[in-house]
């Protein structure tokens, strides 16, 4: 990055011809990929921007999205298996040894296996350890990430370059379940319990967690 450029911040998403959405989130300039899992044995990715925005590369997460018909079984918490079960893939890749699978854009797009970096180099730690995306993300996640990288780059041009680096797997941008809540925002199951946010399953993002709180705090005060 020129030292005379700010920091640039990007979001985009396309709808594909399944009707499936791609999108980028969390998007953070100058940033670093960061490990964020709470389970052993597991791998978990997210990304932070520290105040200078001044490091080499940016990051953002890169969802697709997923129905409960995509889950197979009827478990009430089959989303939050799913979303483990990644995990545990992403770390078996990664050579279990909490190194992140990665794999080139290039390479990537191209079905092949990487063996070098390019202009880009990763930032996560404790390290990372070259392995395809498909050893941790099923077969229509990967699918819809080939066919949305080449059309997000039609927009910004540089988003498919080859050398950028994918990180696998950022899992938790929102919640697998949901806790029922009724009209006066309190759980249906268990009253003067209030569920908003993220983690209760009614926000995807710190805007829409800020405004749910705001939400519930509200109806809270009038009740």
């Amino acid at each position: 990055m020129h030292k005379k450029l700010p920091a640039a911040a990007y979001k985009q998403s396309v709808h594909l011809k399944d009707g499936r959405g791609v999108y980028t989130f969390c998007m953070c300039p100058g940033g670093t990929v960061v490990a964020s899992q709470s389970e052993k044995d597991t791998i978990v990715t997210n990304g932070m921007s520290e105040f200078a925005r001044d490091k080499d590369n940016s990051n953002a997460a890169l969802l697709v999205s997923v129905a409960p018909d995509d889950i197979v079984g009827d478990d009430k918490l089959k989303g939050m298996y799913f979303q483990r079960e990644l995990e545990k893939k992403a770390f078996l890749s990664g050579g279990g040894s909490y190194r992140a699978p990665v794999q080139r854009v290039g390479d990537f797009l191209s079905d092949r296996n990487s063996t070098r970096f390019g202009d880009v180099l990763p930032s996560y730690r404790p390290g990372t350890t070259f392995s395809r995306i498909e050893a941790t993300l099923p077969a229509f996640v990967t699918g819809s990430l080939r066919e949305a990288i080449p059309l997000i780059d039609r927009r910004l041009n540089g988003f498919a370059h080859p050398d950028a680096v994918m990180t696998a797997v950022e899992s938790r941008s929102s919640s697998p379940i949901r806790i029922i809540r009724g009209e006066d925002m309190q759980s249906v199951s268990l009253k003067g319990l209030y569920p908003c946010g993220e983690g209760a399953g009614y926000a995807g993002g710190i805007v829409s967690a800020a405004v749910d709180g705001i939400k519930v705090a509200e109806k809270i005060i009038l009740s």
